[in-house]
């Protein structure tokens, strides 16, 4: 199996029938052996039935069925366990990116990429509530994890098979892909690629809820970008620097005491001295204790962060 397309769903029902088709059409102008994996990441308009009927007419058409609602980031992971192709493409079951654009992305990765990110120039989507938020949140991302990509939400991608293999993915890590997959030393390359208006549906993305969570995944990325497989480093370090700080407070306490006669019940500095003293061993036993458990994850068994029902077509 040469190329495998990931298509997340959840509740496009009116969607997901054209999608497959378009995709099918242009997979097979390829002349290249290709497998459609679509994941139901718990619909409850109908996709569901939508999809059984739709495996039974299309021979290259796999099914996933989530128990419930886990994400997009779970979809892309289940798919990437299930996908047998060489070569990768995650997109969206809403008719918005193109399936057109596939060919040209292979072909980058044919020029010697791993991974090969859409860059949506002309984005089809409203401004203030989409278009905006996200320009700010792409500016934000890159300065903070010093990757390229101007458009970091963009679904459509390209992988080689060896990425997703290592790419384990959890939470609602898929805004950051295109960081992780700089941060594992791939060669990353970013296309321009067609955007389309949404022709029916919702979107599933709300702003509010959105923004809080890219802020702290932001966080959690930026950390495990640097520090990762030593963050002993970063709490250790800045409880020793806690710990030192103690002790040129408690110097300054112990001057104060011996030069102005001032006692230590009288002076605050010295119980300021002994929070930071304390606040410095519990960042370095935190640090301790995050190494271990550095250790335990990557020498445990891999477990995932949902739930199977059943597959269809495989």
């Amino acid at each position: 199996m040469d190329i495998s397309v990931i298509l997340p769903v959840y509740n496009e029902r009116q969607n997901i029938g054209l999608v497959i088709d378009e995709l099918k059409e242009v997979l097979v102008s390829l002349g290249k052996p290709f497998e459609i994996i679509a994941v139901d990441d718990g619909s409850t308009d109908g996709s569901r039935e939508i999809l059984k009927n739709l495996v039974r007419q299309h021979d290259i058409l796999k099914v996933i069925f989530f128990r419930k609602n886990y994400g997009q980031t779970a979809a892309f992971d289940a798919g990437f366990s299930a996908a047998s192709g060489d070569v990768i493409i995650t997109m969206d079951s809403d008719l918005q990116n193109d399936p057109h654009d596939i060919p040209k992305m292979i072909e980058q990765l044919n020029a010697g990429y791993d991974f090969v990110t859409g860059w949506r120039k002309e984005r089809q989507d409203g401004f203030f509530l989409r278009r905006l938020p996200s320009k700010i949140a792409n500016w934000l991302i890159r300065k903070m994890t010093g990757t390229t990509v101007h458009d970091l939400g963009c679904s459509l991608k390209a992988y080689r098979r060896s990425i997703t293999e290592e790419m384990h993915l959890y939470g609602e890590k898929h805004r950051f892909i295109s960081v992780i997959a700089n941060s594992m030393g791939a060669r990353v390359c970013e296309v321009a690629v067609n955007h389309r208006a949404r022709q029916a549906g919702k979107s599933k993305y709300g702003l509010s809820k959105r923004t809080i969570k890219v802020l702290l995944d932001l966080t959690v990325i930026s950390f495990m970008q640097r520090y990762q497989t030593k963050p002993i480093y970063v709490f250790g370090g800045v409880g020793f620097m806690t710990i030192l700080l103690s002790a040129l407070t408690s110097a300054y306490v112990l001057w104060e005491k011996l030069a102005l006669d001032i006692f230590v019940h009288r002076n605050p500095l010295f119980m300021i001295a002994v929070v930071f003293f304390l606040t410095g061993v519990q960042l370095v036993g935190l640090g301790i204790v995050a190494e271990m458990i550095v250790r335990s994850y990557y020498e445990s068994e891999g477990k995932t962060a949902y739930s199977i029902q059943s597959r269809l077509g495989f």
